[in-house]
């Protein structure tokens, strides 16, 4: 088999990769091992600000439940409400819909594991389970462990020590979905780093945990955040009705940053190059299948011929995945008691200005955000990634 563009996973990077390399000419094999099944894709939150910033739409027939904003929640029970409206969406419909716009557009969705791509020629040849690809630029979508480009001698994750693994418990209780905010807590009360709720409509709601240097098995880590959501909700729902329906795992590259991003006839996106937040890597692989094709275009697949992609990432996303790494920093040097009085100062209105000028930023912009609505993107991205 041999072909213009070879997509490396079908991640949400990935289909928007070979979508767009498609739609600009190449002939495109988008790969991945679970083609045709269920995909592991556990997030299931999105924001609205963040899909419109990266110049996407939010579409009814993948949505599920409406949310009117979101919630960040200090150990002591401070909340700062952030009025970002959102949707909790059927992620199943969201990746089957993005991979028949995919396949229209010309690319041939193919089951298969790729285990390497060495150099052959002009392009790479790729040895998978499915047989040998030539493909004159590989485009690895894979997830946070970018196993093609990492074998390949590049280092996509400019922090892979920040790599969050993550664990989130889809559960069923009378009435929970239909709160109508994210909520995100941080400090103690989220074990490990940070962790998540989000109602998805009716009965259903998700838990999560991202968790930080503490290898990839998290899961004592959920076990221990549901007991302490199930003590704050107590006195508001039955919570020994609560049954957790199943288990997502994954990794997030959060603030990780992208490093090496680009060789000859070679490419990394989405969390394989430290893109973390939907959107985002959806608008980052737009962008790297775009270059691939116009690279093979004009003959030219060397990492100078691929080096567009690097430079309109930056000038589109680069400042804001820099706000996201000075906010993990921050937060992560800050105990409980730093964050309580910050986010009561938030809450109630009223600025803190002491400490460090991330922290004097951030809170005179969650007041900006109240006032300026069009801030809010800027502001929710930022502290997603923190």
């Amino acid at each position: 088999m041999n072909c213009d563009v070879l997509v490396v996973g079908a991640s949400p990077s990935g289909i928007a990769a070979a979508t767009s390399a498609a739609k600009s000419g190449a002939e495109v094999i988008l790969l991945d091992k679970d083609m045709g099944g269920s995909f592991d894709h556990p997030a299931n939150t999105f924001f609205d600000g963040m899909f419109s910033r990266a110049g996407l739409a939010v579409e009814r027939e993948y949505v599920l439940h409406d949310l009117e904003g979101m919630r960040i929640i200090s150990p002591a029970g401070h909340a700062v409400e952030i009025p970002a409206p959102g949707s909790f969406i059927d992620r199943s419909r969201f990746d089957a819909l993005y991979l028949e716009r995919a396949e229209r557009a010309g690319a041939r969705l193919l089951r298969g594991e790729a285990r390497s791509a060495p150099p052959a020629g002009t392009g790479r040849r790729v040895e998978t389970d499915a047989g040998e690809i030539g493909a004159r630029v590989v485009i690895d979508a894979s997830g946070v462990d970018g196993l093609i480009a990492r074998r390949e001698g590049l280092s996509p994750l400019q922090h892979p020590e920040d790599v969050a693994w993550a664990a989130e418990a889809v559960v069923e209780l009378a009435g929970l979905g239909e709160e109508r905010r994210f909520e995100y807590f941080v400090g103690s009360i989220s074990p490990g780093w940070k962790a998540t709720f989000s109602p998805g409509g009716g009965d259903l709601a998700t838990l999560g945990v991202f968790v930080r240097g503490r290898g990839r098995d998290v899961r004592p880590f959920l076990d221990r955040f549901v007991e302490l959501f199930k003590h704050r909700n107590s006195a508001k729902y039955d919570v020994r009705e609560m049954k957790v329906v199943s288990i997502n795992r994954g990794g997030d590259a959060i603030a990780a940053l992208p490093g090496e991003i680009v060789a000859d006839s070679l490419m990394a996106t989405g969390a394989a190059a430290g893109m973390s937040g939907i959107a985002y890597a959806i608008r980052a692989g737009t962008i790297a299948g775009d270059v691939a094709a116009r690279a093979v275009a004009s003959g030219d697949v060397s990492g100078r011929g691929l080096s567009p992609y690097v430079r309109l990432w930056r000038r589109e996303f680069g400042l804001e995945y820099r706000m996201g790494r000075a906010s993990l920093l921050t937060l992560g040097g800050m105990d409980d008691e730093d964050i309580d009085r910050l986010a009561a100062g938030l809450a109630e209105g009223d600025l803190d200005l002491s400490g460090s000028l991330f922290r004097k930023g951030l809170s005179s912009g969650v007041a900006l955000a109240r006032s300026r609505p069009r801030m809010i993107p800027a502001l929710v991205w930022s502290l997603l990634q923190g």
